[in-house]
């Protein structure tokens, strides 16, 4: 194959890639974007997309070629191999779409606990009498301090110095966030560039109703948190009566293939470990929430 044959192929495969993922979720481009995954839907089929669904596609019919003889399977090859193919092939399209907005989402909530870092920031800077362009500008300034909004600082970078009008910015800024908060500060600020209204009282206004919800939000983490360690403990100080009772009964009433030793090690090597981590993984769920 010339290597204008596979560059041909190759362009062909991103399209149809894309353009399926576009079909099944029309946000697909915010999403990437917004998630940090890659700077554009094209970029990501190449680099993450049409790997992911070509080994898939791959891999299944092997996988299924492999089992079909490995027991003898009766019926034609074919199907089977068609079958793990279009399986594969819906697997990988599946999670090129799933990936990206599970990233979204947990990026989000990162972002939702740093807000008032970055409204801070961009307050100071337009009280210090900059317009809302040299402002946004200068955020690139704090690169460090606000490291975890690098996505929507690039992306303020490339299109400043492109000249774009920052209505527009903050309107693209406001779909490619995950960050509820931040979303509706960039609408209001593009809503105000467009009337003229001062940008500085509407992100103190801002600032003030994250304050007030994130303080409601502390108080509901807390309970949450609360609640799931008084099931744990609950849980911790019903288990050992269980056992001792399961124990007993064992004793009196044997279970062929069940024995006080066999539930002993059940209970303690499988089931509190599993719920030790399952409380654990939640609680850490509740706190990422909340972390400054």
């Amino acid at each position: 194959m010339s290597l204008y044959s596979y560059n041909k192929a190759k362009a062909r495969a991103e399209n149809f890639i894309c353009s399926v993922l576009r079909r099944m979720n029309k946000n697909i481009d915010y999403l990437i974007i917004g998630s940090g995954t890659s700077s554009s839907l094209v970029d990501y089929c190449y680099s993450y997309a049409i790997p992911l669904t070509v080994g898939l596609t791959i891999a299944f019919p092997l996988l299924i070629y492999m089992v079909v003889r490995r027991l003898d399977v009766a019926g034609p090859l074919y199907f089977y191999l068609f079958d793990g193919a279009v399986s594969g092939l819906a697997l990988g399209l599946a999670l090129s779409v799933g990936l990206p907005a599970f990233r979204y989402s947990s990026r989000g909530d990162s972002l939702e606990a740093k807000f008032h870092v970055f409204t801070s920031t961009l307050a100071a800077l337009l009280a210090g009498g900059s317009n809302i362009t040299d402002a946004l500008r200068g955020l690139s300034t704090y690169k460090d301090e606000l490291r975890e909004f690098n996505v929507e600082i690039r992306y303020i970078e490339l299109k400043t110095s492109l000249g774009e009008d920052p209505s527009s910015i903050l309107s693209e800024l406001s779909r490619i966030t995950p960050s509820q908060g931040l979303r509706a500060l960039f609408e209001s600020l593009a809503k105000g560039v467009s009337t003229g209204s001062d940008p500085v009282s509407i992100v103190r206004y801002h600032l003030e109703v994250y304050t007030n919800y994130y303080y409601s939000l502390v108080d509901k983490v807390s309970a949450s948190i609360g609640s799931l360690l008084e099931m744990y403990l609950s849980i911790g100080m019903i288990v050992p009566i269980l056992v001792t009772i399961m124990g007993l009964l064992f004793s009196v009433y044997p279970v062929k293939g069940l024995s006080f030793g066999s539930l002993i090690i059940l209970v303690v090597f499988i089931l509190i470990p599993v719920l030790s981590f399952m409380t654990i993984i939640l609680v850490d769920d509740q706190i990422s929430k909340i972390r400054l």
